[in-house]
């Protein structure tokens, strides 16, 4: 009995699967068979300073860079100072050199090398050379984010010294935030002696404002074995300004306070409060081969270690090789005039030559 049941169960069970199966087969030809969604057709107009006539989808426009997406060439990238006409009806979010804000289409002004913007109150005209960010205000949660990726090693056979640099970024902008994300690991191995690390982790967020200021908050994981500790963990938070602002150049700068707790490689931990001021410059320009410069300086002044006075200070340059692919030169340098373990060194810089994806 116990056997005929089985071969009962057994017997009725593709009835439902039978059916499930032949639903699913339908969903699937029926889906094979739908026609496929027609993308929406480009009709953003740009036209360049030598008549050229582009049609397609503005995307974006940041550090003098604007990303048109075409049916025939993929999306171009077109230097902003060579464009002399933008017209686009979808809503767009334009920010000026200034951190004015505007919403709207957008359409040739009236006088020549001007934008205007066009929105239901009216509409607000810029000169082309003092617009700074462009963003379709449309796009997808993921277009929003830019980032790149780098990475470097060197080997010197007479010492049998390797060394393995990796470096990355993630930043998300909105027209009121930016949000960013920053990791750096450099790995020394030589034979017979201890493997040194120096690794670093940011997540910071800055609220803009229109008048070019702008508040910040990071927090950082830090290690550097070489200046004396395993591990410090900081937080910082302060002011900053948009000292100056061009189609090639951003320079920012500002101040505010850091805690941090820093867990020597010998001895007892320790937390302290620090003021720090500092700067980020950034240049850019587009004509091939596309180049991009930045240099970040931080320094921190003790409160509670009064007197101890720290660096950390970064120089990029990268060079364009092909699409999104480049090769570039890092420098770094970090300075503390009184390293968490007694006797570390006083300094650690380096230079290396990587190579990095851009997107």
């Amino acid at each position: 009995m116990p056997h005929d049941r089985a071969r009962g169960e057994s017997w009725h069970r593709p009835s439902w699967e039978l059916r499930a199966a032949s639903g699913a087969a339908a969903l699937l030809v029926g889906a094979l068979a739908a026609p496929p969604a027609r993308a929406a057709p480009k009709v953003d107009v740009v036209v360049l300073q030598n008549g050229t006539r582009i049609v397609g989808e503005i995307k974006s426009m940041s550090k003098g860079r604007l990303e048109l997406g075409t049916d025939d060439m993929g999306t171009v990238q077109i230097e902003w100072g060579n464009v002399a006409q933008v017209t686009a009806p979808e809503l767009f979010e334009v920010q000026d050199m200034d951190g004015g804000l505007y919403l709207g289409s957008l359409r040739p002004g009236r006088a020549e090398g001007a934008l205007e913007v066009v929105a239901d109150r009216g509409e607000h005209t810029l000169p082309l050379r003092r617009v700074a960010h462009i963003q379709l205000v449309k796009s997808g949660f993921w277009d929003r984010f830019r980032g790149s990726v780098d990475a470097g090693a060197s080997y010197t056979s007479a010492t049998e010294l390797l060394q393995i640099e990796l470096d990355g970024d993630l930043r998300y902008r909105r027209p009121k935030f930016e949000a960013s994300a920053k990791a750096n690991a450099v790995v020394t191995q030589q034979p017979e002696v201890e493997d040194t690390r120096r690794s670093s982790l940011t997540l910071a967020y800055a609220r803009l404002f229109p008048n070019r200021h702008r508040v910040f908050a990071q927090g950082t994981l830090e290690q550097n074995r070489e200046l004396g500790f395993d591990l410090r963990s900081s937080v910082m938070g302060g002011w900053a300004y948009m000292l100056a602002r061009d189609a090639r150049n951003e320079l920012v700068g500002g101040g505010g306070l850091a805690l941090n707790h820093e867990k020597p490689v010998e001895g007892e931990g320790t937390t302290n409060v620090e003021v720090v001021a500092g700067f980020d410059w950034a240049n850019f320009a587009y004509d091939f081969p596309n180049t991009d410069i930045q240099v970040t300086a931080f320094s921190f002044l003790g409160l509670n270690q009064w007197g101890r006075v720290r660096l950390e200070a970064s120089a990029r340059l990268r060079r364009e090789i092909f699409s999104d692919f480049y090769v570039g030169v890092r420098a770094y340098e970090s300075y503390d005039s009184e390293p968490a373990t007694e006797g570390a060194q006083q300094n650690d810089w380096g230079l290396s030559l990587t190579l990095g994806y851009s997107f």
